[in-house]
C-alpha cells in the first residue's frame, strides 16, 4: 500500500506543508538546509536535493518545505509529492536514530511554567501552520524563541511573535516582559 501525502498551503507563500499518514520522527522537528550535513537526516537530503528547495523542517506527522523565491510550487509540488510517497514507501527512516532535537532543560519554575505554556498552547498553533518554535532562554524578562520551519521566513513572523506568542507568555506569566527571535544557529 502506498503512502499518502496531503499538500497544506501555509501563511508563508514559500512554504508549503506535506501531511503524511505515518510517523517519521517519534518527537521533535529537525530543520535542514542545503547547506547542512544531510547524512543522518535522508528524507531531507532527499527534498532538498530537487532544484528550487530552500529548507525542510521533518516532524512527526509533517513536512514542511520552503522553496527559493524564485521556484514555482506549479512545478515543484508535484516532484515532492512523487519523492515524499517513494521515500516513504522504501522504509527507509526519515531520520537516523541517533540525530536528537535539542532539548531546553529548565532552570527556574519559571522556565518550567514557559516550556508548558509552548509546548500545550504554542507549538501546536505553530505546528497547524507548518513549523515550529524552539526555546532558547529566559533572561532578564525575556524569552528567547526561534521560529523554524515555514514560521522562520514568514511574512507574518513578526505578528506571530508579538502578538500571538508574546501576548499569551505575557498575560499567563507575570515574570515574563517580552519575547524575541533569536536567529538561526
Amino acid at each position: 500500500m502506498s503512502a499518502t501525502v496531503a499538500v497544506v498551503p501555509t501563511p508563508n507563500p514559500d512554504a508549503m506543508m506535506f501531511k503524511v499518514d505515518e510517523a517519521l520522527v517519534a518527537s521533535g522537528t529537525f530543520e535542514a538546509r542545503r547547506e547542512d550535513d544531510l547524512s543522518q537526516l535522508p528524507l531531507a537530503g532527499t527534498l532538498l536535493a530537487h532544484e528550487g528547495t530552500e529548507l525542510v523542517l521533518i516532524a512527526p506527522r509533517f513536512v514542511t518545505v520552503r522553496k527559493q523565491a524564485e521556484a514555482s510550487w506549479m512545478a515543484l509540488r508535484p516532484v515532492l509529492v512523487r519523492s515524499l510517497i517513494e521515500f516513504l514507501d522504501s522504509g527507509e527512516m526519515a531520520v537516523i536514530d541517533s540525530v536528537r532535537p535539542t532539548v531546553h532543560t529548565p532552570a527556574s519554575e519559571v522556565e518550567q511554567r514557559i516550556l508548558q505554556l509552548i509546548e500545550d498552547e504554542i507549538r501546536p498553533a505553530i505546528a497547524m501552520d507548518g513549523g515550529d518554535i524552539v526555546y532558547r532562554g529566559f533572561e532578564d524578562g525575556i524569552v528567547k524563541v526561534q521560529l523554524v520551519g515555514a514560521c522562520g521566513s514568514c511574512p507574518s513572523s513578526v505578528t506571530t511573535l508579538k502578538m500571538g506568542i508574546e501576548r499569551l507568555l505575557v498575560e499567563e506569566i507575570p515574570e515574563v516582559q517580552s519575547v524575541e527571535q533569536e536567529a538561526g544557529l
